[in-house]
Formats: C-alpha cells, sequence, structure tokens
C-alpha cells in the first residue's frame, strides 16, 4: 500500500518533528505525495469574553468577541510562522507537496479527526506524546486519534 497523503499533527513538540522526519523519509521522494502539517489550536486555548466579575484582572476577561477573534487570529499566525521554520528545517531535499496550516476545533483529536476526513488523508503519522504532563505511555491525544480514525495511525517516539 502506497500512502499518498499523509498527515503530521504538530505540537511544537521533539515528537510532532520527529515524526515529521519520518513522514518525509516514507513519501518525501514521490512527487505526487502531500504531506500535512497541521496544528490544532483549541478553541479554549485562550479564555473567551466573560462577563464573571472573579475574573477581574485578567486582561482576557474583558475581551470583546472581537478582540479575542484577533488574539486568535494572532496565536494562528504565531503557530504558522513556526510551523513553517520547522518544516524548512526538516525538508532535506523531499520532492513531495508539503502543505502546513493551523486550524481551530473543539479539541485536538476533533480537529485531527475532522481533517483526516475532510482531506482524504491515507494515514496519520504523529508523535506517540505531545507536550502534556504525562510521560511514559501513549498520549491521550495519540489514544484518541488512533480510536477515531478509519486509517493507519503511526506513532512516532
Amino acid at each position: 500500500m502506497l500512502f499518498k497523503n499523509v498527515l503530521v499533527p504538530y505540537d511544537e513538540s521533539e515528537h510532532a518533528v520527529s515524526a515529521l522526519h519520518v513522514a518525509l523519509g516514507m513519501v518525501g521522494d514521490d512527487a505526487e505525495a502531500q504531506v500535512h502539517v497541521v496544528t490544532v489550536v483549541s478553541i479554549g486555548a485562550i479564555p473567551g469574553p466573560s462577563i464573571d466579575s472573579d475574573s477581574f484582572g485578567d486582561p482576557l476577561s474583558s475581551t470583546t468577541p472581537l478582540e479575542y477573534d484577533s488574539v486568535m487570529g494572532a496565536l494562528l499566525h504565531r503557530v504558522r510562522a513556526d510551523m513553517e521554520g520547522m518544516i524548512n528545517d526538516a525538508k532535506d531535499g523531499a520532492s513531495c507537496k508539503i502543505v502546513s496550516t493551523a486550524i481551530i476545533a473543539g479539541s485536538p483529536v476533533e480537529g485531527i479527526a475532522e481533517y483526516v476526513t475532510n482531506h482524504d488523508i491515507d494515514l496519520v503519522v504523529m508523535g506517540r506524546r505531545g507536550l502534556g504532563a504525562l510521560r511514559g505511555m501513549l498520549g491521550s491525544v495519540s489514544f484518541g486519534v488512533l480510536r477515531s480514525v478509519d486509517v493507519p495511525v503511526l506513532t512516532v517516539k
């Protein structure tokens, strides 16, 4: 089975960078293949506008929806810039097409599963563990993706 449309979720962890190297090693020589590098920003990554008086003093607690959108847009821009630098470092002469994007979703698992479905992905190559606090076990995002998608998932250390 040849993989032509590979997704690499990116969360700025060393495992995610390793996953990109593995994906490019698998399909990088195929000019018809695509590697999608995707960062999912959770909707809850930045607290939304609130009228809760307990959040007094929190600079984001009094934001308007327009200001909140601006903050999320700036976050997505920073993530995309970081991804571009990392991808350029990892390319190493790959001739496949590399698509990078940052998306907003309810959770990383939801965002990855939706991206797999919407972009006809046939393989997910992802870090075994990301930036979460638990060490020594399969990460919750990796585990969630394994259970949520109908394509092969390769986890990488």
